[in-house]
C-alpha cells in the first residue's frame, strides 16, 4: 500500500468530478462587483484612507532631495587627511573639520559614534547631520568659490541638541572656519 506524505489527505472523489477542474472567476465575471473594479487583494489593505496621500519609499528619490555621491566624503584615506591636517572648529556637540578640496567641488563627511547610544538615535543623529550639510554648508561653501571639504564630528553633547541647535553651532563653526580662510 502507498503511504501518502503527511501532509497530503489521501481523499477519493467520485467518478464523476474526477476530471472536472476547479474555475475561479476572474473580477469581470463577479456580478456584484461594479465593471472596472479592482479586485480588493490588488487594492491593498486601507485604500480609503490613502486618497490624497504621498506614497513614503517609492523607490526613486525627488529630485534634489538627496546628497549626491560626489558630495560625500567616502574614503577612510581623505576622512583621516581631514582629521590630521584640517582646521578644527570645536562647538558643544560637534567638531568641524575644514580642509580645500582636492575634488573640483565641495564635500561632506559625517563621523558619528556610539557614545553608548541606541542605534536608533545614532540613525536620528546622522540623518539630521546630513539635512544640515546639505541644505546649509554645502551651499555656503559653493557660494564662496573655493571648494572645501568639511567633516562633521558628533561628539556626545549632540544627541542632546535638537535640530535647531545643530544648525546654529554649524552656522557658527561655518562662519569661523570661512573667516580663518580669508
Amino acid at each position: 500500500m502507498d503511504r501518502a506524505a503527511p501532509y497530503e489527505a489521501d481523499v477519493q472523489t467520485p467518478q464523476s468530478q474526477a476530471g472536472q477542474q476547479a474555475r475561479i472567476p476572474g473580477s469581470h465575471e463577479d456580478a456584484r462587483r461594479p465593471e472596472g473594479s479592482v479586485a480588493s487583494s490588488q487594492e491593498g489593505p486601507r485604500q480609503t484612507r490613502r486618497v490624497g496621500r504621498r506614497e513614503v519609499g517609492t523607490g526613486e528619490p525627488v529630485s534634489g532631495e538627496s546628497l549626491p555621491r560626489a558630495a560625500r566624503i567616502r574614503l577612510t584615506s581623505e576622512i583621516r587627511a581631514l582629521l590630521e591636517r584640517g582646521k578644527r572648529k570645536r562647538t558643544a556637540g560637534l567638531d568641524v573639520f575644514f580642509l580645500p578640496s582636492p575634488a573640483s567641488r565641495s564635500r561632506l563627511g559625517l563621523i558619528v559614534p556610539k557614545y553608548g547610544r541606541r542605534i536608533v538615535e545614532r540613525n536620528k543623529l546622522k540623518r539630521r547631520l546630513r539635512e544640515l550639510g546639505r541644505r546649509e554648508v554645502l551651499p555656503a561653501l559653493d557660494a564662496r568659490g573655493a571648494p572645501h571639504d568639511v567633516l562633521l564630528r558628533a561628539r556626545s553633547g549632540a544627541y542632546a541638541l535638537d535640530f535647531g541647535e545643530l544648525v546654529a553651532e554649524v552656522r557658527s563653526a561655518l562662519e569661523v572656519m570661512c573667516s580663518l580662510e580669508s
